[in-house]
């Protein structure tokens, strides 16, 4: 394996960016004051990640919001959320946030959710038809993911990853990532190519990631011996100071263990054409397996799993349901068995975003797990399908990377999805005045901090 291909990786972090992780903070530390900035960078030493996880045509209010009378700390998630319902404790719901960038340029409903959702922008005039004639093009903006991928990516083998399930098109319904205005990105929706991709040359055993172990280690004990030669010429009160050092070094060299230990290599998955609706419910989970994989060996930080698209003409055989998905999602709430049938299909996208969860918590760092430096983003293009609504969107936040307090029911008043979007960014470390519409942002949410 090429040295390029380790660079970042939990196996392999190389010495520049080891040293920026916190041991070149520890190297400095007979300069006593810099104990505190020394304790802070080591924080750091777990990087911090971020998924987005979508899925198309909003949702009937009735399923998905906590009943009437939940508080923000007394609520019980709705009835797709229940497969995520024991670990409430670990997501924010959120109400009354509106996509309103989507009404600013041309596009009908699904077009414009799907290129304003991560944007915050508007569409560019353009030639895409909608599902009612509308023409538009894609959007004018870029992605929250992959501005955020630009600052915690950098040092991973990919700066962020695209994965899709049933997302069969080539317009501006099927995108929601952008590098930049008109610049989209395809999601991969082959497990077995996504494998290919992260995995083929990728061996925990390689000489090369032990000999970079090894590295780390002889850093890590010069380090100590210079403690321990300056520990006998201070005074008492500059020795306790040095003990505080010591046990950062003790810390550090825990986390690196930690970190090298964590990467489990998936089986490669079959190969499934990804396009025969009969391998959604064999897709899905190894979408979701690869997600978690590809943050534990950290190939990529920053993932979007897209489940379909604004234009899902889509039947859940797995599931034994054959209508068309998105005409289910236009049933009014008159239509009790047509909105039954896509409730069914929707819990089963909260199955796999509880896998999703579970998954990224059975991974250990630290003291914590992979989704204690995880947060997880459930969205959509539109609030609910019937309408057609931008208003009142559902964003679900799960796990702790961006350092929110979690276990919360939180409503606002018609607040600009614009500065859910620039809270992320502020999150993870990209300090943005606007994200998006600027005429829309007024800044971070602080009550997502507590």
């Amino acid at each position: 394996m090429s040295r390029s291909h380790l660079k970042g990786s939990a196996l392999g972090i190389d010495r520049r960016n080891f040293l920026r992780c916190g041991a070149g903070a520890v190297l400095g530390l007979p300069l006593l004051p810099s104990l505190a900035r020394a304790q802070n960078r080591a924080e750091d030493a777990f990087p911090r990640r971020l998924v987005f996880f979508f899925t198309p045509n909003g949702f009937n209010p009735e399923v998905w919001f906590p009943a009437a009378g939940s508080t923000e700390r007394d609520f019980t998630l709705g009835r797709v959320l229940a497969p995520i319902r024991p670990l409430s404790h670990r997501v924010i719901m959120t109400e009354g946030i509106d996509l309103a960038s989507a009404a600013l340029g041309p596009g009908e409903p699904h077009q414009a959710g799907m290129g304003a959702v991560l944007t915050g922008s508007h569409l560019q005039p353009g030639n895409f038809v909608g599902g009612d004639g509308t023409l538009a093009g894609w959007s004018d903006g870029t992605s929250v993911d992959q501005i955020i991928a630009r600052e915690i990516g950098r040092d991973t083998r990919f700066a962020s990853l695209e994965l899709g399930l049933r997302v069969a098109g080539s317009e501006v319904r099927h995108r929601i990532c952008y590098a930049g205005p008109a610049n989209p990105l395809q999601p991969e929706e082959s497990p077995r190519a996504a494998y290919g991709r992260l995995f083929s040359e990728l061996n925990p055993a390689d000489p090369a990631l032990a000999a970079r172990r090894l590295e780390r280690r002889s850093v890590l004990d010069a380090v100590r011996q210079q403690f321990d030669r300056a520990r006998r010429n201070v005074a008492a009160d500059d020795r306790a100071r040095l003990d505080a050092h010591a046990d950062l070094v003790r810390d550090l060299e825990r986390r690196l263990d930690a970190a090298a230990t964590q990467c489990a290599l998936p089986v490669e998955p079959p190969a499934l054409n990804p396009s025969d609706e009969n391998n959604m419910g064999r897709l899905a989970p190894l979408q979701v397996d690869l997600a978690v994989s590809a943050l534990a060996c950290d190939q990529t930080r920053v993932i979007t799993l897209q489940m379909s698209s604004g234009a899902n003409n889509i039947r859940f055989p797995h599931l034994n349901s054959f209508q068309d998905d998105h005409q289910l999602s236009h049933a009014g709430p008159a239509e009790a068995e047509a909105r039954e049938a896509r409730a069914v299909r929707q819990t089963w996208y909260g199955e796999q975003f509880r896998r999703l969860l579970d998954g990224l918590a059975a991974v250990p760092e630290g003291d914590g797990t992979l989704l204690d430096h995880t947060t997880v983003v459930w969205c959509s293009e539109l609030a609910q399908g019937n309408t057609h609504s931008h208003q009142n969107m559902p964003f679900l936040l799960a796990g702790g990377g961006a350092g929110f307090e979690m276990g919360r029911y939180l409503r606002f008043d018609h607040r600009a999805h614009n500065d859910l979007l620039l809270s992320l960014a502020h999150a993870y470390g990209v300090p943005l005045d606007t994200i998006g519409d600027a005429r829309l942002c007024t800044g971070p949410i602080a009550e997502l901090w507590g």
